[in-house]
């Protein structure tokens, strides 16, 4: 189940808020799927529509380090066809502050302040460069591409070619809640992500509860449901019947100016036991 399953592919080694591998798409966010070239052993992920390969995670702070793939391949001169500017301040990243932003034009009628690089491509004949998001006029192509600052600084200055501050890359930071599921899964719960409300959950064992406020499993104060005694119980795909306990889900402010607290519970259902039964389902709000 997501608690346990770890996302696993040469130096990366991750669990929530990411999918892929053995990790369900309902683990993570769905705009953090993973996925592992198993001929390259590298971990990928698509962000509107351009590929990157994950070059770091930094779970503590949330950050990744990612370059473009097109890149990393084919070089400067070979971007993805069409081409696509690396968008990053958006659900679910944010561009990390210790980066500049780039653009490599095509071809241009008149050469770039920084120069002007040559290109054994049969695209394009050069590609220069410009910072601050200016797009130079009479060009064949521009894309927009972050670099590390660090990259900029030795670019500048000789010290490291324009391929390799590429291939470096850049560090973005992922908005979801991590912290959250933290506390969920040390209190003994398993985070999960619903895609249809864009909401994260937190499973709680039975005989536990949480709240959108504590964010933790706790002892439930009220008593568990009873068991029906005429299931079966075993694993092994037999059927079992399934009473969970009413659990708080949701605050919403009253006309008054009170809190009002919404509680479900859920049916009594028959289904096949499977590695999630036994854990009641908690909306973050």
């Amino acid at each position: 189940m997501c608690r346990d399953a770890v996302f696993k592919c040469g130096n990366i080694s991750i669990g929530y808020p990411f999918s892929g591998g053995d990790r369900d798409p309902e683990c993570g966010h769905p705009g953090l799927a993973l996925h592992c070239d198993v001929f390259t052993n590298t971990t990928k992920i698509e962000i509107f529509r351009v590929k990157y390969e994950v070059l770091d995670i930094h779970h503590e702070n949330q950050i990744l380090r990612i370059a473009r793939e097109d890149f990393i391949k084919n070089g400067s001169c070979h971007p993805q066809i069409p081409i696509q500017d690396s968008i990053l301040n958006s659900e679910p990243f944010v561009l990390g502050s210790g980066n500049t932003n780039l653009t490599l034009s095509y071809d241009c009628q008149s050469s770039s302040s920084f120069g002007i690089f040559p290109c054994n491509s049969s695209n394009y004949n050069n590609v220069s460069i410009t910072t601050d998001n200016i797009r130079p006029d009479g060009c064949s192509a521009n894309v927009r591409v972050p670099i590390l600052q660090s990259s900029w600084e030795r670019l500048r200055n000789d010290s490291l070619d324009l391929e390799e501050a590429l291939e470096t890359g850049f560090e973005v930071q992922w908005k979801e809640d991590t912290e959250s599921c933290r506390k969920c899964n040390a209190s003994g719960g398993a985070c999960d992500f619903d895609n249809s409300n864009n909401q994260t959950f937190c499973y709680c064992p039975s005989g536990f509860e949480s709240s959108p406020n504590t964010k933790e499993c706790h002892r439930a104060l009220l008593p568990p449901s009873p068991t029906n005694t005429g299931s079966n119980n075993t694993r092994g795909g037999s059927k079992s019947k399934l009473k969970l306990t009413p659990i708080i889900i949701g605050l919403e402010p009253s006309n008054t100016g009170g809190v009002v607290f919404f509680m479900v519970q859920t049916a009594r259902v028959e289904r096949r036991i499977n590695e999630t039964d036994n854990y009641n389902k908690l909306v973050y709000v």
